[in-house]
């Protein structure tokens, strides 16, 4: 009942959250099975929530220190996470995770399926760490409970964030090829170790294809500044494809085209890594984004200039209205800026609480000083005006460096100038690593 009840609530935190949701390969998951989705962990209870949404009915694992409070215990339960003991976790009871398998076993063999995170803990890093054996130990065990008549498939499943903190980015989620468990149910007979450690190797291959992954964490600065920049130039010469998107495909082939450079001529690497380092500062002295001077640095035309200034009082409206709820969460960051995987946790987190309590204390106030009809509409104008104003920043504004342009004409120009120097010498480089 009450994952009916947050389903749809689910579904509207990430609409808002997120700008673009894109899901890829879905039809690939294979239907009437019992199934294990496997997915890599760059942004803690985000990727619970889209994975949640992805799989409805699907049961989680999740770390054993969640149910320490009664009352997140009882929730958590509701929801049908089967809590895990890490050995990392302080005070885990590891024989407890005995009780973990029977529930995770008994979960495939009534035919239900389980989401699990098997990198062991979130981390932002652009890669896909060593899986932990437990998913493979509990494929295995229950495809060999049922004599190989289960048909458990474990399918990868990629999270690829465009900033894992940031409110209003963008995310992919890429389903893979399934797994057939039963095609190392024969090992699995003549060694167990063995064969759980052939199908971890054999998911850990097939995650690492849908999402991004850096082996030589070195090269992940530059890789990060260059994708920033030039990810969308490269996607814009890849045809489309049902499988993976164009922005995941163009990193993936920045990331090639990375270590071959790295390996062939370093000093170009370590050269436009300052460049890109030295840009991405500049940038934010402005207080722009990676791409803030690729959306809207032209000027507006007469139609969109008049349509900007009919629209920016209900959009004014909005943003007064919203804007400490909005803000707010950012002091609750700070404290997380040596773990960015937790920052879109916490600004979601907060949101969920101070937007509805922001709500609630406007509604409150506007009663006391008028009637309840009355306050009760400007009640409703909260959501939709906070909403309106986001659109009018992302489709009629386009995220233009409006007020920058005005403080610092100069300084911008001077930044556009040399973002176009950046590219240009990328695209040359583009065409030597094309034509190896």
């Amino acid at each position: 009942m009450l994952l009916h009840i947050l389903r749809p609530i689910a579904r509207l935190v990430l609409y808002v959250f997120f700008r673009k949701i894109d899901v890829r390969g879905y039809d690939r998951v294979p239907v009437g099975r019992p199934l294990i989705l496997v997915a890599n962990h760059p942004n803690v209870m985000l990727d619970a929530l889209i994975l949640g949404v992805c799989a409805p009915g699907a049961r989680f694992l999740g770390k054993s220190t969640l149910f320490r409070h009664p009352l997140y215990a009882w929730f958590l339960r509701q929801l049908g996470v089967i809590p895990v003991a890490r050995a990392q976790d302080e005070g885990a009871e590891m024989s407890r995770n005995r009780d973990m398998m029977r529930h995770a076993c008994q979960t495939l063999q009534d035919g239900h399926s389980l989401v699990v995170f098997p990198e062991g803990a979130s981390h932002a890093e652009m890669r896909v760490r060593d899986l932990k054996p437990g998913t493979a130990r509990i494929a295995l065990r229950t495809e060999a409970e049922a004599d190989g008549q289960a048909g458990i498939c474990v399918v990868p499943v990629g999270l690829t964030y465009s900033d894992p903190g940031l409110f209003r980015g963008d995310v992919s989620v890429h389903f893979g090829e399934a797994i057939e468990v039963r095609a190392f149910l024969q090992a699995y007979r003549e060694g167990r170790h063995v064969a759980e450690q052939e199908l971890t190797a054999s998911i850990h291959e097939r995650l690492s294809t849908l999402t991004r992954h850096i082996e030589d964490s070195d090269l992940e600065a530059v890789i990060r500044d260059l994708s920033a920049l030039y990810s969308e130039n490269v996607a814009a010469g890849l045809p489309d494809s049902a499988e993976l998107s164009r922005r995941l495909r163009a990193e993936q082939e920045i990331i090639r085209a990375v270590r071959h450079f790295a390996r062939v001529e370093p000093g170009l690497v370590r050269s436009f890594a300052r460049r890109l380092r030295g840009h991405r500062r500049k940038l934010r002295r402005l207080g722009l984004g990676p791409d803030g001077l690729t959306q809207g640095t032209s000027p507006l035309s007469a139609g969109r200039l008049l349509l900007t200034l009919l629209l920016s009082p209900l959009a004014l409206y909005g943003f007064l209205h919203n804007a400490l709820p909005y803000y707010l969460p950012r002091l609750f960051v700070r404290s997380h800026r040596e773990a960015p995987e937790m920052v879109g946790t916490v600004k979601l987190t907060a949101g969920i609480v101070l937007f509805p309590l922001s709500y609630l204390i406007l509604t409150g106030a506007a009663c006391l000083l008028t009637d309840l009809r009355s306050a009760l509409l400007y009640g409703l104008t909260l959501p939709v005006s906070g909403l309106f104003a986001l659109f009018y920043d992302e489709r009629i504004l386009r995220g233009r460096p409006l007020w920058q342009g005005l403080v610092s004409p100069r300084g911008l120009r001077r930044l556009s100038e040399e973002r176009d120097v950046i590219v240009k010498d990328l695209d040359a480089i583009k065409e030597r690593y094309r034509s190896l």
